[in-house]
């Protein structure tokens, strides 16, 4: 017997799990990569003000506009091809956008939001600047691709089966579910008053993101009189924390067995930490973000979470997060707009932070209208039991697993 066929089942597991945090992290470090970077891109390429800003909200705007065709492509080709698309658009884009024009910074960009969005369905459906763009994009690109190709092979519908027996995983909610027949509500997913409130809290959570990951750097820069490349770190420290967030929900949700609305309520809290201190008490800056990070990352896997609970098929999961989705994303794509505006008319970081703090006190409010609407207060499975129901009847008649 060998040393790998003597693995335990959790460390199998580990893997599959090692696999989806990489394509995670692919999913924050080309767009996250850019703000520190701002000023020696505006040096080197000649871009103004405007341009630097229209270059942080491309990707944005790509999530907005974009997600409906992305849908599509995921429906059809599957989720794992649709995973290797992500990541193959990723690379390209990274290595046009560090050619040294603007021109290619601004295709490469685009590119790299369109396989995001890809990406951005995936996740939740399972959950010199020019070296260093180049660097740390496509490194976590080549890794996460290679874990990916392994794990989730094309044209499989669940990760590798010799994966899933090692690790000891007994069911997956698989593709069928994609293409499966269900009955149908009467009711279009945009048509419905939650779907609505759900995208209004996922847009007041986008905003606020990309607004903080966009300017925090200059306003460390500019409040604590950091060097460029410390303040990156710190800009670095908010994005990356927020894969970290995904791994709370499952334990709030499973192991300590908190409802919805209390899950996203501590979230919200830890959220709204960094944009007060911003406002109050700048110099205690650190633990904040840290909070903050996490916060933000864990905010995106409990709202989707709660979509999943509210939709009667992965099908309708998947419109759902189609609407939610596309109306958060086009209207975060003002938020560094916004928020460099506010900043410039009023001469100091103290009302572009407040703002922030308002758009979040939105996001909670909203978070809470959509938990505690039908919420029983007792734990909930993630995924209708219709789909697992149907899933094991397709594998006992012969399913490809």
């Amino acid at each position: 017997m060998t040393i790998v066929s003597r693995l335990p089942r959790r460390a199998w597991l580990m893997v599959i799990v090692a696999g989806f945090l990489g394509f995670c992290a692919v999913l924050r470090a080309p767009v996250g990569v850019i703000p520190p970077l701002l000023t020696r891109l505006g040096q080197d390429l000649g871009m103004g003000e405007v341009a630097r800003g229209a270059l942080t909200s491309v990707p944005i705007l790509c999530f907005g506009l974009l997600t409906p065709l992305a849908s599509t492509v995921v429906r059809r080709v599957g989720i794992n091809t649709a995973g290797l698309l992500t990541l193959g658009m990723a690379l390209v884009g990274a290595l046009l956008r560090s050619a040294g024009a603007t021109w290619a910074a601004f295709v490469g960009t685009v590119i790299i939001g369109a396989g995001l969005t890809v990406g951005n369905l995936v996740a939740p459906m399972v959950i010199g600047w020019q070296g260093s763009a180049a660097a740390w994009t496509a490194i976590p690109v080549l890794l996460a691709g290679a874990l990916w190709l392994w794990v989730f092979p094309p044209g499989s519908q669940a990760p590798r089966q010799s994966l899933r027996e090692r690790s000891g995983m007994t069911s997956w909610v698989t593709e069928r579910s994609l293409a499966r027949p269900t009955p149908s509500t009467g009711t279009a997913v945009w048509r419905r008053p939650l779907t609505w409130v759900m995208a209004v809290a996922f847009a007041a959570q986008t905003f606020s993101y990309y607004a903080i990951s966009g300017w925090l750097p200059t306003a460390l820069v500019d409040e604590l009189a950091m060097s460029e490349s410390v303040a990156g770190v710190a800009a670095s420290v908010f994005s990356l924390l927020g894969i970290v967030g995904p791994l709370m929900v499952p334990v709030m949700f499973e192991t300590l067995g908190w409802p919805v609305s209390r899950v996203l309520g501590a979230i919200c809290a830890c959220w709204l930490m960094l944009p007060i201190c911003m406002t109050v008490a700048p110099g205690y800056w650190l633990v904040p973000c840290m909070f903050s990070g996490i916060a933000h990352g864990a905010f995106f896997a409990a709202l989707f979470t709660l979509v999943i609970r509210r939709s009667a098929s992965v099908d309708e999961n998947r419109r759902t997060t189609a609407v939610i989705q596309t109306t958060g994303y086009c209207l975060a794509a003002v938020g560094p707009v916004v928020m460099g505006w506010v900043h410039e008319h009023s001469g100091g970081w103290v009302a572009p932070f407040a703002m922030v703090v308002g758009v979040l006190v939105l996001m909670t409010v909203c978070a809470q209208i959509a938990a505690r609407a039908g919420d029983s207060g007792r734990p909930e499975p993630a995924i209708p039991a219709g789909v697992l129901r149907g899933d094991e009847r397709a594998e006992d008649q012969g399913g490809d697993q």
